[in-house]
C-alpha cells in the first residue's frame, strides 16, 4: 500500500473515496466493516494519505456496483478512472470487471449501518433510502482524525438531523476546533439532505458573491446574474431552501463582523447575510444552515430563544485524554512537569 506524504496528500482520491462511501450511505466505521478494514483505514484513504491494496479496492468496487452508485452506461469507464486514481501498481483486470458488471443485481437498495450492525445506544436513526446527495465540499478541511468532541458532535447530529434545526452555530475562539468539528458534522449527515455546500468566508466575499456561487450548484440552469437584482437571487435561494433539503454550511463568518467589535456588528457592504440569517430562521423550509465565528453574530443573537429551530454550540478546549491522543499521532509526547 503506498503512502503520502503529510505533503504529498492526494485529495482528488480522497474525494473521490468519500463521494463512492457517502453514495452507499455508510460511516466510515460501517463501509471498513464490509470491506473487512479499519475505520483509521478509510479515513485515510478519504485524507489521501494512502490508497486501498488491490483486495479492498475490488471490494469496494463491488461493492459499488452492487448498489448502483456509478452513472448508468458509465459503470465501466468510472471504475477504470477509479482504478487509475488509486495507483494501482497492476493494470485493472478486465476479465474481472466484466464479471463485476456482468452480475444479475437486486433492485437499487442503499446500504445504511442499521441494516448492518445493532444501533448503539444514543446514536442517530440512520436516512432511509434517498438519491445520492449532491455534494461541494468546496475548500472544507480534510478531518482523517477526530478527538474529544464525541459530546459536541452528537450535540450538533441531533440539532441537525433530529430536530430538523434552520440555524445553527459553532462559537470559540480561533483554533479550537470549530471547523473540523463542523466538517465532521457535514460529512456524517450528508445522506440526510440532498444537497451539501460548504463555502468559506475567509476572504470575506461579498453576499453577492456568495448566492450566486451557491445558485450556480442548486439553480445551474442559465441566469443573468449581472442584471438580476439582489432581492431575486436571494428568494430563489430561499425557495431552493423550501423545495430541497440542502445543508449550507458558512466558515469563519467572524471575518465579516467589525473589529474590536464586541456586539458582533456585520461590517459595512455584508447587511445582507444578516438578513440571510433572519430569512432563513423566520421563514419555513427543510433545509439548515450550519456556520461557524468566533464571536456571535448581532443577528444570531436576537434570534436564539426567540425561535426553536435556532441554536448555538460554544466549543471548550479539549480533555487531556483527547490532546493526549492528538499528540500521539503526531509521534508527540505531553512534557511531564
Amino acid at each position: 500500500m503506498k503512502s503520502y506524504s503529510y505533503r504529498e496528500r492526494d485529495y482528488g482520491f480522497g474525494q473521490l473515496i468519500l463521494t463512492l462511501r457517502t453514495r452507499i450511505g455508510l460511516t466510515q466505521e460501517g463501509l471498513g466493516e464490509r470491506l473487512g478494514v479499519s475505520r483509521r483505514a478509510v479515513a485515510h484513504w478519504e485524507a489521501g494519505l494512502n490508497y486501498p491494496d488491490i483486495e479492498h479496492l475490488q471490494a469496494l468496487i463491488a461493492l459499488g456496483v452492487q448498489q448502483r452508485i456509478f452513472p448508468a452506461g458509465q459503470e465501466a469507464e468510472e471504475i477504470r478512472t477509479l482504478w487509475r486514481a488509486a495507483h494501482q501498481k497492476v493494470l485493472l483486470d478486465e476479465a474481472w470487471l466484466a464479471s463485476v458488471l456482468g452480475r444479475t443485481r437486486p433492485p437499487l437498495t442503499l446500504l445504511h449501518p442499521e441494516l448492518q450492525e445493532a444501533a448503539r445506544p444514543g446514536e442517530l436513526p440512520r436516512a432511509q433510502s434517498t438519491p445520492a446527495p449532491l455534494l461541494d465540499w468546496g475548500e472544507a478541511l480534510s478531518v482523517p482524525s477526530f478527538y474529544g468532541r464525541e459530546a459536541d458532535l452528537a450535540t450538533l447530529l441531533g440539532w441537525v438531523v433530529e430536530e430538523r434545526c434552520h440555524l445553527v452555530s459553532v462559537l470559540g475562539l480561533g483554533g479550537i476546533g470549530k471547523s473540523a468539528l463542523v466538517v465532521r458534522t457535514m460529512r456524517e449527515v450528508a445522506s440526510h439532505f440532498e444537497v451539501v455546500l460548504f463555502r468559506s468566508l475567509r476572504d470575506a466575499p461579498s453576499y453577492e458573491a456568495l448566492l450566486s456561487s451557491c445558485l450556480a450548484v442548486l439553480s445551474p440552469e442559465p441566469q443573468d446574474l449581472v442584471h438580476e437584482p439582489l432581492e431575486r437571487r436571494q428568494n430563489r435561494l430561499l425557495e431552493k431552501l423550501r423545495s430541497l433539503r440542502v445543508l449550507l454550511v458558512l466558515d469563519n463568518l467572524e471575518v465579516l463582523l467589525e473589529e474590536g467589535e464586541a456586539l458582533g456588528r456585520l461590517r459595512p457592504g455584508y447587511e445582507g447575510y444578516g438578513q440571510l440569517l433572519e430569512q432563513v430562521a423566520h421563514t419555513e423550509h427543510q433545509s439548515c444552515l450550519l456556520l461557524t465565528s468566533r464571536e456571535q453574530p448581532a443577528a444570531l443573537r436576537a434570534l436564539e430563544g426567540r425561535r426553536a429551530l435556532v441554536r448555538s454550540l460554544r466549543l471548550s478546549g479539549l480533555e487531556a485524554s483527547a490532546c493526549a491522543q492528538l499528540l500521539g499521532e503526531h509521534e508527540l509526547a505531553c512534557a511531564s512537569r
